[in-house]
Protein backbone atom coordinates (compact mmCIF):
# COMPACT_ATOMS: atom_id res chain seq x y z
CA UNK A 1 0.00 0.00 0.00
CA UNK A 2 3.06 2.20 0.21
CA UNK A 3 1.97 3.40 -3.64
CA UNK A 4 -1.54 4.71 -2.36
CA UNK A 5 -0.37 7.33 0.65
CA UNK A 6 3.53 8.08 1.88
CA UNK A 7 3.32 6.79 5.70
CA UNK A 8 5.94 9.31 6.54
CA UNK A 9 4.25 12.43 5.73
CA UNK A 10 0.61 11.69 7.74
CA UNK A 11 2.83 10.59 10.77
CA UNK A 12 5.54 13.73 10.05
CA UNK A 13 2.62 16.19 10.36
CA UNK A 14 0.54 15.01 13.26
CA UNK A 15 3.41 13.82 15.48
CA UNK A 16 4.27 17.98 15.12
CA UNK A 17 0.77 18.87 15.76
CA UNK A 18 0.38 16.55 18.40
CA UNK A 19 3.41 17.50 20.09
CA UNK A 20 2.95 21.83 20.11
CA UNK A 21 1.63 22.89 23.26
CA UNK A 22 0.44 25.71 22.31
CA UNK A 23 -1.80 24.15 19.66
CA UNK A 24 -3.34 21.88 22.61
CA UNK A 25 -4.00 24.27 25.23
CA UNK A 26 -6.16 26.23 22.25
CA UNK A 27 -7.63 23.02 20.85
CA UNK A 28 -8.28 20.27 23.78
CA UNK A 29 -11.45 20.57 25.77
CA UNK A 30 -10.76 19.70 29.97
CA UNK A 31 -10.82 15.99 30.57
CA UNK A 32 -13.74 13.70 30.69
CA UNK A 33 -14.15 10.92 33.50
CA UNK A 34 -16.07 8.48 34.65
CA UNK A 35 -16.93 4.95 32.99
CA UNK A 36 -20.42 5.09 30.16
CA UNK A 37 -21.25 1.70 30.32
CA UNK A 38 -23.39 1.63 26.72
CA UNK A 39 -23.45 4.54 25.37
CA UNK A 40 -26.22 5.16 22.62
CA UNK A 41 -25.24 4.08 19.10
CA UNK A 42 -25.15 6.81 16.70
CA UNK A 43 -27.79 7.72 14.36
CA UNK A 44 -26.09 8.51 10.70
CA UNK A 45 -28.06 11.65 9.25
CA UNK A 46 -27.12 13.48 13.01
CA UNK A 47 -23.78 12.20 13.88
CA UNK A 48 -20.02 13.51 12.57
CA UNK A 49 -17.32 10.75 12.16
CA UNK A 50 -13.60 11.21 11.74
CA UNK A 51 -11.61 8.14 10.29
CA UNK A 52 -7.86 7.59 10.95
CA UNK A 53 -5.72 5.55 9.56
CA UNK A 54 -3.56 4.93 6.00
CA UNK A 55 -4.26 2.45 3.28
CA UNK A 56 -7.09 1.85 1.07
CA UNK A 57 -9.42 0.62 3.94
CA UNK A 58 -9.53 4.46 5.31
CA UNK A 59 -10.92 5.50 1.92
CA UNK A 60 -13.54 2.94 1.45
CA UNK A 61 -14.32 3.18 4.90
CA UNK A 62 -15.03 6.80 4.38
CA UNK A 63 -16.85 6.10 1.07
CA UNK A 64 -18.89 3.77 3.18
CA UNK A 65 -19.58 6.05 5.94
CA UNK A 66 -20.71 8.61 3.50
CA UNK A 67 -23.04 5.93 1.56
CA UNK A 68 -24.65 5.03 5.30
CA UNK A 69 -25.83 8.42 5.30
CA UNK A 70 -23.50 10.01 8.12
CA UNK A 71 -24.20 13.54 8.26
CA UNK A 72 -20.34 14.29 8.09
CA UNK A 73 -17.24 11.94 7.25
CA UNK A 74 -13.74 13.99 8.03
CA UNK A 75 -10.33 12.46 7.22
CA UNK A 76 -7.25 13.57 7.79
CA UNK A 77 -4.11 13.31 5.38
CA UNK A 78 -1.79 15.82 3.98
CA UNK A 79 -3.26 18.21 1.39
CA UNK A 80 -1.23 16.23 -1.80
CA UNK A 81 -2.81 13.69 -1.13
CA UNK A 82 -6.14 14.65 -1.24
CA UNK A 83 -7.12 14.86 -5.24
CA UNK A 84 -5.27 11.34 -5.39
CA UNK A 85 -7.81 9.77 -2.92
CA UNK A 86 -10.73 11.67 -3.88
CA UNK A 87 -10.27 9.84 -7.66
CA UNK A 88 -9.63 6.82 -5.68
CA UNK A 89 -12.87 7.18 -4.17
CA UNK A 90 -14.67 8.68 -7.22
CA UNK A 91 -12.66 7.31 -10.64
CA UNK A 92 -9.99 8.53 -12.63
CA UNK A 93 -12.52 11.49 -14.38
CA UNK A 94 -13.20 13.01 -10.92
CA UNK A 95 -12.19 16.32 -10.82
CA UNK A 96 -11.89 17.09 -7.39
CA UNK A 97 -13.76 20.24 -6.00
CA UNK A 98 -15.11 21.52 -2.59
CA UNK A 99 -17.51 23.52 -1.40
CA UNK A 100 -17.33 26.95 0.63
CA UNK A 101 -16.88 25.32 3.44
CA UNK A 102 -14.23 22.96 2.22
CA UNK A 103 -16.48 19.48 1.76
CA UNK A 104 -16.41 17.58 -1.58
CA UNK A 105 -18.73 18.13 -4.45
CA UNK A 106 -18.97 14.80 -5.08
CA UNK A 107 -20.52 12.61 -8.20
CA UNK A 108 -23.40 11.82 -5.71
CA UNK A 109 -23.84 15.60 -4.80
CA UNK A 110 -23.64 17.23 -8.22
CA UNK A 111 -26.42 17.92 -10.39
CA UNK A 112 -25.25 15.11 -12.70
CA UNK A 113 -24.30 12.69 -10.29
CA UNK A 114 -26.29 9.78 -9.04
CA UNK A 115 -28.25 12.63 -6.67
CA UNK A 116 -28.06 13.81 -3.48
CA UNK A 117 -27.26 11.31 -0.50
CA UNK A 118 -30.13 10.53 0.90
CA UNK A 119 -29.18 12.26 4.74
CA UNK A 120 -27.59 15.16 3.40
CA UNK A 121 -24.14 14.01 4.22
CA UNK A 122 -21.25 15.60 3.60
CA UNK A 123 -17.34 14.15 3.03
CA UNK A 124 -14.14 16.63 4.37
CA UNK A 125 -10.76 15.86 3.81
CA UNK A 126 -8.52 17.86 6.86
CA UNK A 127 -4.79 18.85 5.92
CA UNK A 128 -3.43 17.37 9.52
CA UNK A 129 -0.76 20.73 8.81
CA UNK A 130 -3.40 23.20 8.86
CA UNK A 131 -4.69 24.26 12.77
CA UNK A 132 -8.06 25.13 11.58
CA UNK A 133 -8.63 22.00 9.87
CA UNK A 134 -7.65 19.88 12.48
CA UNK A 135 -9.51 21.81 15.28
CA UNK A 136 -12.55 21.21 13.03
CA UNK A 137 -12.86 17.21 14.71
CA UNK A 138 -14.14 18.81 17.95
CA UNK A 139 -17.97 17.50 18.05
CA UNK A 140 -17.01 13.92 16.51
CA UNK A 141 -19.45 11.41 17.40
CA UNK A 142 -17.85 9.16 16.34
CA UNK A 143 -14.25 7.99 15.42
CA UNK A 144 -13.07 5.14 13.06
CA UNK A 145 -9.73 3.75 13.23
CA UNK A 146 -8.00 1.27 10.47
CA UNK A 147 -5.32 0.57 8.41
CA UNK A 148 -3.90 -1.35 5.27
CA UNK A 149 -0.89 -2.56 7.56
CA UNK A 150 -0.64 -5.13 10.40
CA UNK A 151 0.51 -2.11 12.66
CA UNK A 152 -1.27 0.57 14.76
CA UNK A 153 -3.36 2.82 12.07
CA UNK A 154 -1.35 5.96 13.75
CA UNK A 155 1.58 6.36 16.66
CA UNK A 156 -0.42 6.40 20.06
CA UNK A 157 0.24 10.13 21.08
CA UNK A 158 -1.82 10.51 17.43
CA UNK A 159 -4.56 8.94 18.26
CA UNK A 160 -4.74 10.19 22.31
CA UNK A 161 -4.76 13.51 20.55
CA UNK A 162 -7.49 13.28 18.52
CA UNK A 163 -9.57 11.30 20.79
CA UNK A 164 -9.25 14.18 23.42
CA UNK A 165 -9.91 17.04 20.41
CA UNK A 166 -13.39 15.29 19.57
CA UNK A 167 -14.38 17.05 23.23
CA UNK A 168 -17.73 15.51 25.03
CA UNK A 169 -19.46 14.39 22.13
CA UNK A 170 -17.63 11.24 21.35
CA UNK A 171 -19.56 8.41 22.43
CA UNK A 172 -18.55 5.39 19.72
CA UNK A 173 -15.27 4.11 18.51
CA UNK A 174 -14.71 1.47 16.30
CA UNK A 175 -10.96 -0.12 15.53
CA UNK A 176 -10.03 -2.56 13.10
CA UNK A 177 -7.42 -4.86 14.58
CA UNK A 178 -6.19 -8.27 13.89
CA UNK A 179 -7.38 -11.96 14.46
CA UNK A 180 -4.96 -13.34 17.54
CA UNK A 181 -6.44 -16.66 17.77
CA UNK A 182 -3.84 -18.67 17.13
CA UNK A 183 -5.70 -21.51 15.10
CA UNK A 184 -4.66 -21.85 11.55
CA UNK A 185 -1.50 -19.90 12.53
CA UNK A 186 2.01 -21.11 12.28
CA UNK A 187 5.14 -21.63 9.84
CA UNK A 188 3.94 -22.61 6.83
CA UNK A 189 1.30 -19.08 7.12
CA UNK A 190 4.74 -17.16 7.88
CA UNK A 191 6.48 -18.85 4.70
CA UNK A 192 3.79 -18.17 2.35
CA UNK A 193 4.05 -14.34 3.65
CA UNK A 194 7.56 -14.05 2.89
CA UNK A 195 7.04 -15.76 -0.66
CA UNK A 196 3.27 -15.83 -2.15
CA UNK A 197 1.92 -12.54 -1.10
CA UNK A 198 3.64 -9.87 1.48
CA UNK A 199 0.23 -8.85 2.95
CA UNK A 200 -0.94 -12.19 4.36
CA UNK A 201 -1.61 -11.80 8.59
CA UNK A 202 0.96 -14.18 9.56
CA UNK A 203 0.87 -13.14 13.66
CA UNK A 204 4.19 -11.39 13.74
CA UNK A 205 5.64 -11.49 17.18
CA UNK A 206 6.14 -7.78 17.11
CA UNK A 207 3.39 -6.97 15.33
CA UNK A 208 0.82 -8.55 17.43
CA UNK A 209 2.45 -6.71 20.55
CA UNK A 210 2.32 -3.45 18.91
CA UNK A 211 -1.68 -3.99 18.06
CA UNK A 212 -2.43 -5.37 21.62
CA UNK A 213 -0.84 -2.47 23.18
CA UNK A 214 -2.62 0.12 21.04
CA UNK A 215 -5.96 -1.49 21.46
CA UNK A 216 -5.41 -1.66 25.18
CA UNK A 217 -4.99 2.32 25.28
CA UNK A 218 -8.05 2.73 23.31
CA UNK A 219 -9.73 0.74 25.27
CA UNK A 220 -8.72 2.73 28.62
CA UNK A 221 -9.40 5.76 26.53
CA UNK A 222 -12.90 4.74 26.62
CA UNK A 223 -13.60 3.84 30.00
CA UNK A 224 -11.85 7.42 31.06
CA UNK A 225 -13.66 9.27 28.48
CA UNK A 226 -16.88 7.48 28.74
CA UNK A 227 -17.31 6.42 25.05
CA UNK A 228 -17.77 2.68 23.87
CA UNK A 229 -15.13 0.95 22.05
CA UNK A 230 -15.85 -2.02 19.21
CA UNK A 231 -12.89 -3.88 18.05
CA UNK A 232 -13.38 -5.45 14.75
CA UNK A 233 -10.78 -8.02 13.60
CA UNK A 234 -9.67 -9.25 10.18
CA UNK A 235 -7.31 -11.14 8.75
CA UNK A 236 -5.42 -11.07 5.29
CA UNK A 237 -6.72 -7.86 3.42
CA UNK A 238 -8.56 -8.50 -0.17
CA UNK A 239 -10.54 -6.49 -2.63
CA UNK A 240 -11.88 -3.36 -2.21
CA UNK A 241 -12.68 -2.08 -5.54
CA UNK A 242 -15.38 -1.88 -8.19
CA UNK A 243 -16.82 1.81 -7.07
CA UNK A 244 -16.80 3.50 -10.16
CA UNK A 245 -16.66 1.46 -13.56
CA UNK A 246 -17.16 -2.62 -13.64
CA UNK A 247 -14.63 -3.71 -15.50
CA UNK A 248 -16.44 -6.90 -16.63
CA UNK A 249 -20.35 -5.57 -17.18
CA UNK A 250 -22.00 -3.28 -18.01
CA UNK A 251 -25.49 -2.71 -15.94
CA UNK A 252 -23.41 -1.34 -12.60
CA UNK A 253 -23.87 2.33 -12.29
CA UNK A 254 -20.24 4.22 -11.86
CA UNK A 255 -21.61 6.20 -8.70
CA UNK A 256 -24.35 5.85 -6.38
CA UNK A 257 -24.86 3.24 -3.70
CA UNK A 258 -24.40 0.71 -5.75
CA UNK A 259 -20.42 1.48 -6.30
CA UNK A 260 -19.84 0.59 -2.45
CA UNK A 261 -16.14 0.04 -3.28
CA UNK A 262 -12.94 1.86 -4.35
CA UNK A 263 -12.75 3.35 -8.17
CA UNK A 264 -11.03 1.09 -10.55
CA UNK A 265 -7.50 3.10 -10.16
CA UNK A 266 -7.20 0.73 -6.95
CA UNK A 267 -6.52 -2.11 -8.91
CA UNK A 268 -4.04 -0.62 -10.70
CA UNK A 269 -2.34 0.87 -7.54
CA UNK A 270 -2.18 -2.59 -6.15
CA UNK A 271 -1.73 -4.81 -8.94
CA UNK A 272 1.67 -7.38 -8.98
CA UNK A 273 0.98 -9.59 -12.01
CA UNK A 274 -0.64 -9.80 -15.09
CA UNK A 275 -3.83 -11.32 -13.15
CA UNK A 276 -5.42 -9.06 -11.28
CA UNK A 277 -6.60 -11.36 -7.60
CA UNK A 278 -8.26 -8.46 -5.79
CA UNK A 279 -10.58 -7.47 -9.00
CA UNK A 280 -11.65 -11.42 -9.27
CA UNK A 281 -11.97 -11.51 -5.05
CA UNK A 282 -14.38 -8.66 -5.83
CA UNK A 283 -16.35 -10.73 -8.25
CA UNK A 284 -16.74 -13.70 -6.30
CA UNK A 285 -16.16 -12.64 -2.63
CA UNK A 286 -18.17 -9.29 -1.14
CA UNK A 287 -19.83 -10.80 1.74
CA UNK A 288 -18.51 -10.76 4.71
CA UNK A 289 -19.14 -13.24 8.14
CA UNK A 290 -19.45 -11.14 11.35
CA UNK A 291 -18.32 -13.51 14.38
CA UNK A 292 -18.53 -12.11 17.70
CA UNK A 293 -15.08 -12.63 19.43
CA UNK A 294 -11.18 -12.94 18.38
CA UNK A 295 -12.34 -16.34 16.63
CA UNK A 296 -10.63 -15.75 13.00
CA UNK A 297 -7.83 -18.87 12.03
CA UNK A 298 -5.63 -18.93 9.56
CA UNK A 299 -4.92 -20.66 6.19
CA UNK A 300 -3.02 -23.65 7.81
CA UNK A 301 -0.95 -25.54 5.73
CA UNK A 302 -2.64 -24.69 2.49
CA UNK A 303 -1.67 -20.78 2.87
CA UNK A 304 0.89 -20.87 -0.07
CA UNK A 305 -1.48 -22.26 -2.33
CA UNK A 306 -4.74 -20.40 -1.25
CA UNK A 307 -2.15 -17.22 -0.58
CA UNK A 308 -3.82 -15.23 -3.45
CA UNK A 309 -6.94 -16.91 -3.74
CA UNK A 310 -10.49 -14.96 -5.31
CA UNK A 311 -12.41 -17.66 -3.05
CA UNK A 312 -13.80 -17.87 0.63
CA UNK A 313 -10.78 -18.29 2.93
CA UNK A 314 -10.68 -19.09 6.33
CA UNK A 315 -7.78 -16.08 6.78
CA UNK A 316 -9.11 -13.85 4.64
CA UNK A 317 -10.91 -10.86 4.94
CA UNK A 318 -12.97 -8.45 2.50
CA UNK A 319 -12.17 -4.97 2.88
CA UNK A 320 -15.59 -4.03 2.21
CA UNK A 321 -16.82 -5.74 4.95
CA UNK A 322 -14.47 -5.06 7.09
CA UNK A 323 -15.26 -1.06 6.08
CA UNK A 324 -18.56 -1.80 6.55
CA UNK A 325 -18.22 -3.49 10.13
CA UNK A 326 -16.40 -0.39 11.12
CA UNK A 327 -19.18 2.42 9.81
CA UNK A 328 -22.07 -0.03 11.43
CA UNK A 329 -20.33 -0.82 14.47
CA UNK A 330 -20.92 2.91 16.01
CA UNK A 331 -24.92 2.36 14.95
CA UNK A 332 -26.23 -1.42 15.11
CA UNK A 333 -26.82 -1.89 18.62
CA UNK A 334 -25.69 -5.71 18.77
CA UNK A 335 -22.00 -4.54 17.91
CA UNK A 336 -20.70 -4.08 21.32
CA UNK A 337 -17.39 -5.75 22.22
CA UNK A 338 -15.40 -7.12 19.72
CA UNK A 339 -16.10 -9.59 16.56
CA UNK A 340 -14.40 -11.07 13.50
CA UNK A 341 -14.76 -10.02 9.84
CA UNK A 342 -13.95 -12.72 7.52
CA UNK A 343 -14.96 -13.20 3.81
CA UNK A 344 -17.76 -14.96 2.55
CA UNK A 345 -19.00 -15.94 -1.39
CA UNK A 346 -21.26 -13.38 -2.50
CA UNK A 347 -21.80 -10.63 -4.95
CA UNK A 348 -22.32 -8.08 -2.55
CA UNK A 349 -22.38 -7.75 1.07
CA UNK A 350 -24.83 -6.29 3.78
CA UNK A 351 -26.39 -3.04 3.66
CA UNK A 352 -27.85 -0.84 6.23
CA UNK A 353 -28.28 -0.48 9.14
CA UNK A 354 -31.04 -3.21 9.78
CA UNK A 355 -28.77 -5.83 7.53
CA UNK A 356 -25.80 -5.31 9.97
CA UNK A 357 -27.62 -5.54 12.72
CA UNK A 358 -28.62 -9.08 11.99
CA UNK A 359 -24.76 -9.63 10.54
CA UNK A 360 -23.75 -8.62 14.68
CA UNK A 361 -26.54 -10.14 16.30
CA UNK A 362 -26.15 -13.30 14.63
CA UNK A 363 -22.50 -13.12 15.56
CA UNK A 364 -22.33 -16.67 17.62
CA UNK A 365 -22.14 -18.42 14.07
CA UNK A 366 -18.59 -19.52 14.27
CA UNK A 367 -18.40 -18.91 10.17
CA UNK A 368 -16.90 -21.90 9.01
CA UNK A 369 -19.20 -24.38 8.72
CA UNK A 370 -19.69 -25.94 12.03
Amino acid sequence: MSKLFPVWILVCVLLCLSSSAAFKSQLLPAARSGTLLSASRLHPQDSKVLVVGLGALPLLTMKTAFFAGYKEVLYILPEVQHAKCAKLMFGDDYQMATDGDGYLVTPETSSEGFGANSCGGRLKFLDGSNSEDVASVEGCDGMIFCGDEPSPPVPWSVAEYLLDACGPSLKQVALNSKTFNEEGYGFVVKAARKTANKNIWDQDGKEVAALKDFEGKVKGKGVEGGFDVTVTRSGTLKGGGWGSTDPLADDVPSVGPEAYGLSDGFYEAVKRDIVNFNLLFDCETSDCYVMRGDVGRGGGNAQIVKANSVKEEAGDTGRKGAAGALVYALACEAAQGEFTVRSKAGERGPRGVAEWEKKFADGSSDGYGE
